[in-house]
């Protein structure tokens, strides 16, 4: 990966439109790992299933405001709905109610930009903003999108892995084309990667010939700790520091801090 950074803060969208390939793993476990080095990360979680609202243990009965809140009430700014999670690290949590918010925005105008436009107002308050959106290349996909600088795939080391790749990229051409000239994909990351498993190896070096430059070093493996670690409520770096997983997501948020946006 390339070794220039971006000025100024770095707006990164963790997309992938399949499901179980790690994608709200690495939102977490990224923004985490990119915090305990200093920098002033914030996460955003715009999928109604909240999955990376539950892996930073933030506690239900705790959150006032959340995504939803700051979709339908753009023009405030998302100030009003950040949540401290740990030192350097902040969150805006989602909750199932997100859901019900595409049909709310159906007919808003400049609905592919909201989440754009709130985050105007704090965006120099961080070094990394982490954006989850759903597995699916719907509107809060699409505002995701329209909000980052760069977008990060996460991709199983698994035979079907490719195969969707064609139609994020083109989501992500329609959307530079529309709504954000700058974007770009810096990078894909190989996930859950068992080398016990032939097919595992073989699917990595075949995502490697494709993309060459654009796939991070640091491969993500199968491992049991990353897997456990959100039923804790914690990111792996808290859940166990010395597990395997730890250790390769400490190594992806050195490669991303030395990337280019």
């Amino acid at each position: 990966m390339a070794s220039k950074k971006r000025r100024g803060p770095r707006i990164i969208a963790l997309a992938n439109q399949k499901g179980g390939v790690g994608k709200t793993t690495t939102a977490v476990n990224l923004g985490a790992e990119l915090a305990a080095m200093g920098e002033r990360v914030l996460v955003v979680d715009i999928d109604p299933q909240a999955n990376a609202t539950i892996g930073l243990g933030i506690n239900p009965d705790k959150i006032e405001y959340t995504i939803y809140d700051v979709l339908l009430n753009s023009e405030k700014g998302a100030g009003f709905a950040v949540m401290a999670v740990a030192d350097n690290l902040d969150a805006i949590a989602s909750t199932i109610d997100l859901a019900a918010a595409e049909l709310e925005l159906a007919g808003a105008i400049g609905r592919e930009t909201l989440l754009r436009d709130a985050l105007a107002s704090i965006v120099g308050k961080y070094t990394y903003i982490l954006i989850d959106p759903p597995p699916s290349l719907g509107l809060f996909t699409i505002n995701a999108l329209a909000a980052a600088h760069e977008v990060i795939i996460p991709l199983q080391a698994q035979i079907y892995a490719l195969k969707g790749l064609v139609q994020l990229e083109r989501t992500v051409e329609l959307v530079k084309s529309k709504l954000n000239k700058g974007l770009t994909i810096s990078g894909l990351v190989c996930t859950m990667v068992d080398y016990r498993n032939n097919l595992s190896g073989e699917v990595e070096t075949a995502i490697r010939q494709k993309y060459g430059d654009k796939v991070f070093k640091t491969v993500i493996p199968a491992n049991v700790q990353l897997a456990e670690a959100p039923g804790a409520g914690q990111p792996i770096g808290d859940y166990d520091s010395s597990s395997r997983g730890a250790t390769a997501y400490r190594k992806l948020a050195e490669e991303v801090r030395g990337g280019e946006a």
